[in-house]
């Protein structure tokens, strides 16, 4: 049976889902991410594969490309619109080391084995949660084929129980509108203005959920395709960490950690008074599962950006002194929305996480920011400055906070401060940021610049 025009295998189609980069699917990113965690990497200054599913336009696949020239990119998605879009921007920037396929994960699967590389990165950002139970098994079973032992997964998706409310929100807006007329956005529209009325009427759902209202409100401000893929899909589930982690389990993947990097940090993202029943279920020698849900209920989670690794025959963990050894060797670099040290600094400044704001001493983090207004420094200069010569180990921790943050940025270990890239590379990096100002991503838009020494992209001011 041929899907309706406006979806393919559920999922709508008929509006392009809006640019979105997100910096923590980058290979850089992730990098830092396991090397803080204590575990084994992929080799960024040997060539590596790296495949996004479900890419969408493709503006997170072209940048990791074009600030990552050792490895091969590649961004897969079933809509050939996108598809079409993520290739157009490839080509006018001159990226030569991306590719883009339109396929769904069930075709992909039932491809030759060869039509896809083995990976050392597979990463996908919201889709997850929006595609059937068929489809995510077989996205599944694309990792157990194609990603490489020590291979690292990146996976999004809504967890319970923060986005749980809004299932039957989701559900209602989708069968109220799957027979009108109309484009998505037009159903969009009808299907917000039929929960305001909902909300407005003091319905039971909407008088037990309180966050409602306030969630519909910040919704009428953004991009309606946006919400169109978030209601419209006929798939839509918010999941439990522990479900996701036992799925990937028969595909080798074990839980490392989380790319939201403040979630790896527990004194500063869970409310101080459940710390020490955290620290029973350790002692008590509870699951990894378990301790996740109970982090997952202390922050209210909604969305999860989990780390999976794959098993390698000499073990994902780090010894004590390889890790020391990666953690001396990472370079980090200071990004233009950090504080200016030109004026009096704050006494505290404010991290706005899932329980609340939390404030940080700036006495923490003033050194590290000093010391990088020279340029970028080694873990090793860092853990130098008086402040950390006795604590050298906290400054991991500040770091991964500094970098959520958005102030710091680790740096490719393949990068050369002292060499200039070849003119090819800085022509195509000027295309590329010429693209970008033109295409604002996230909401609220934010323009990004491409920048190499991270091989990311950074939001500017």
């Amino acid at each position: 049976m041929t899907p309706p025009a406006a979806h393919l295998d559920g999922y709508v189609t008929d509006v392009a889902y809006p640019d979105y980069f997100h910096r923590e699917i980058m290979p850089v990113w992730l990098c830092s991410t396991l090397q803080a965690l204590g575990r084994r990497t992929p080799d960024l200054q040997q060539p590596y594969t790296w495949l996004e599913l479900g890419c969408g336009t493709g503006i997170s696949t072209v940048i990791a490309a074009a600030t990552n020239p050792q490895g091969q990119f590649i961004g897969l998605d079933l809509n050939p619109d996108a598809i079409a879009q993520a290739q157009a921007l490839a080509q006018a920037v001159g990226v030569p080391n991306v590719r883009f396929v339109c396929q769904s994960f069930e075709a992909a699967l039932a491809a030759d084995a060869e039509a896809l590389p083995p990976c050392d990165f597979i990463v996908s950002h919201g889709v997850y949660s929006w595609i059937s139970t068929s489809n995510r098994a077989a996205l599944r079973q694309l990792l157990e084929r194609h990603l490489r032992p020590g291979g690292v997964l990146y996976l999004a998706y809504m967890s319970q129980p923060g986005s749980a409310a809004m299932a039957a929100a989701q559900k209602l807006v989708h069968l109220a509108t799957q027979d009108m007329a109309g484009s998505s956005t037009d159903k969009t529209d009808a299907g917000l203005a039929l929960l305001q009325q909902m909300a407005e009427a003091g319905t039971g759902y909407c008088t037990e959920h309180p966050r409602i209202a306030t969630e519909l409100g910040q919704l009428r401000g953004m991009d309606r395709r946006y919400i169109a893929h978030e209601f419209l899909n006929a798939h839509w589930e918010s999941l439990h960490v522990a479900d996701v982690m036992a799925d990937l389990a028969p595909a080798g993947c074990d839980y490392a950690g989380s790319a939201t990097l403040l979630e790896n940090i527990d004194g500063a993202s869970l409310p101080e008074q459940s710390l020490p029943l955290l620290n029973r279920l350790r002692q008590q020698g509870r699951s990894v599962a378990a301790q996740e849900t109970f982090k997952d209920i202390a922050r209210n989670q909604n969305q999860r950006r989990d780390i999976y690794q794959r098993h390698h025959p000499q073990g994902n963990g780090l010894s004590t002194d390889a890790h020391r050894h990666a953690l001396l060797a990472q370079r980090i670099a200071l990004l233009p929305a950090a504080p200016s040290l030109q004026a009096p600094l704050p006494a505290a400044f404010t991290l706005d996480t899932r329980i609340g704001p939390v404030q940080m001493p700036m006495a923490h983090v003033a050194p590290l920011l000093a010391a990088l207004q020279n340029g970028p420094q080694s873990y090793a200069q860092l853990v130098q400055l008086p402040l950390y010569a006795q604590q050298p180990g906290a400054v991991s921790q500040l770091l991964q906070l500094l970098a959520w943050v958005g102030w710091v940025q680790f740096v490719r270990p393949d990068w050369q401060t002292d060499a200039s890239p070849a003119p090819a590379t800085s022509a195509m990096l000027e295309r590329l940021n010429a693209a970008l100002a033109l295409r604002p991503c996230g909401q609220p838009a934010v323009h990004y610049q491409a920048h190499a020494a991270a091989g990311s992209a950074i939001p500017m001011p």
